[in-house]
């Protein structure tokens, strides 16, 4: 069985390391907003996402890993430019609240 650690938005500098280490970390957020938030985060750590390679959702086997949404660039540079970094990012699944009965219980 694969294993692999998924960080959380508060390990901010466990990623970094990883990803400075030039591993491609894994990192759990609900939604787009958090992943703006992580962004961010990155960014006040001198971290920037590269706009110009667009999110890769067939980075991972969508079969195996469902909850795995994309993988983002990231440069130590602001303009962009050196070797880019990495992060996976996936989404926790959404659970239904409640569901109408299939035999009308």
């Amino acid at each position: 069985m694969f294993y692999q650690i998924r960080y959380q938005t508060g390990e901010i500098e466990d990623v970094i390391k990883e990803m400075k280490n030039g591993k491609i970390p894994c990192m759990d957020v609900d939604d787009m907003a958090e992943f703006e938030w992580v962004v961010n985060k990155l960014k006040e750590h001198g971290i920037y996402r590269i706009s110009t390679i667009p999110l890769d959702k067939k980075a991972r086997d969508m079969i195996k890993e469902p909850e795995f949404e994309f993988r983002a660039a990231f440069s130590d540079n602001e303009d962009g430019k050196g070797e880019p970094m990495y992060i996976d990012f996936y989404f926790e699944p959404i659970i239904e609240e409640d569901y109408d009965p299939i035999f009308g219980d």
